[in-house]
């Protein structure tokens, strides 16, 4: 939660400054704003769906190994 309102007030300080620097370059950066969310969140719903795919991958293989050690006879 600290971490989270430490960006967020980094995110409007920098939005001030630039305000009070160049108006203009600012306005440019927030017309790509839109394009940046749009962009990190289908990045973040593709590394959730990889992500469940590499977990049902190690449970199956966990699986065959169990059942691999479980069928050694000593």
């Amino acid at each position: 939660v600290g971490k989270f309102v430490q960006l967020v007030s980094t995110f409007f300080g920098g939005f001030v400054i630039a305000f009070s620097k160049g108006w203009l370059l600012t306005l440019v950066m927030l017309a790509s704003i839109p394009l940046i969310v749009i962009a990190g969140g289908a990045m973040s719903i593709t590394i959730s769906r990889l992500s469940t795919r590499g977990q049902a991958a190690y449970a199956e293989a966990g699986i065959v190994v169990e059942q691999t050690v479980g069928s050694i006879r000593t």
